[in-house]
């Protein structure tokens, strides 16, 4: 089986190519700049109206680009481009940038056109170049996504309930194969874009708990039984209290808000069982819950900033490289699933 598996962060993209033959050892690896940083700085370098189209995508340094470039010029969007700032619409509009159909993208030729998507296929061109075999079995990507929020309920909010209604189950319950739900509208446009090309299967996940199932991997934390494992994202940290391969806990915050002494405060209250969301929530994360206790007898760090937490537990490196946790933990949850 050949599988691409791509993990999407604030940071970075990490790219893994596999084949099942030939094992984790071999396989080929790329690390290159994330989607939302490469269009921030197309954007930033841009000095004129802009027509932005395309896919739903992360944000982060792509929507502070958008809105600081609205300071001096206009900015045009389609609904699923614009959806990337915020899926409710009226407040992108209300930020000044103007709702256009794909119709009209082409009909405004003073603006600088932007197609932008989570998903470069110019990918596949360059591993081709290299003899890579890109006639992929599998797709696998990871995204993170705050899904569609009812009114009256926040992103932190509605991003949390996503995550705790697969407490008591296994990791791979946050992977979705071959079909997507709609309010995850990130992967879900992106699912729909790949989809339109690719005839093989398309696993999509969240890339926390990609980057946990591939924590698994590392041999010190496989032969445990107990386990916490942590990934220090540049953006988001979530940490799962794994019982076998069934989760009892679990608690997500924002990673500029956590030190070491605040992280090992909540590590020890997610292993007792006792962490509440209140108390996660109120200090400026998504959420927490516990349905059980877990004392772990390893406790795993990964991630991009998992240095700031040094101490705290072992630094894992599936497939000997701590950049490749998610696509690891892609590539295991499309091994189990097919």
């Amino acid at each position: 089986m050949n599988i691409l598996a791509i993990d999407i962060g604030v940071g970075t993209q990490d790219i893994m190519v596999y084949d099942d033959e030939i094992g984790f050892d071999n396989a080929y690896k790329l690390v290159l700049p994330s989607p939302t940083r490469f269009f921030a700085s197309e954007i930033r370098k841009s000095k004129q109206d802009l027509v932005i189209f395309g896919d739903t995508m992360g944000g982060g340094p792509f929507s502070r680009a958008v809105l600081d470039h609205l300071r001096n010029y206009r900015v045009f969007m389609t609904e699923r481009a614009a959806r990337t700032l915020r899926d409710d619409l009226e407040l992108v509009k209300n930020y000044g940038i103007e709702i256009i159909s794909e119709e009209e993208v082409d009909k405004n030729k003073k603006a600088k056109p932007i197609r932008i998507s989570d998903f470069n296929r110019g990918l596949l061109k360059f591993l081709s170049s290299f003899g890579v075999n890109t006639s992929f079995d599998v797709i696998a990507i990871a995204v993170q996504d705050h899904g569609v929020a009812p009114r009256g309920v926040t992103d932190r909010e509605n991003r949390f309930s996503l995550i705790e209604e697969k407490v008591g189950s296994g990791i791979e319950s946050f992977a979705y194969l071959d079909n997507v739900p709609e309010n995850l509208s990130r992967m879900h446009s992106l699912f729909q874009s790949v989809r339109k090309w690719h005839k093989g299967h398309l696993l999509m996940m969240d890339t926390g708990p990609a980057a946990v199932l591939g924590s698994l991997e590392d041999e010190r934390v496989k032969e445990k039984k107990n386990r916490i494992c942590i990934n220090v994202g540049n953006a988001h940290t979530i940490a799962m209290s794994v019982n076998e391969e069934r989760i009892t806990g679990v608690f997500e915050h924002h990673t500029r808000l956590l030190d070491k002494q605040k992280l090992a405060y909540y590590i020890k209250k997610l292993s007792d069982g006792n962490i509440t969301f209140k108390e996660v929530f109120d200090d400026g994360g998504h959420g927490a819950l516990a349905i059980e206790e877990n004392q772990p007898e390893i406790i795993s760090l990964t991630g991009p900033k998992r240095a700031k937490m040094k101490g705290l537990g072992i630094f894992s490196a599936p497939a000997g490289d701590m950049m490749m946790t998610g696509p690891v933990g892609l590539i295991k949850a499309v091994l189990n699933r097919l």
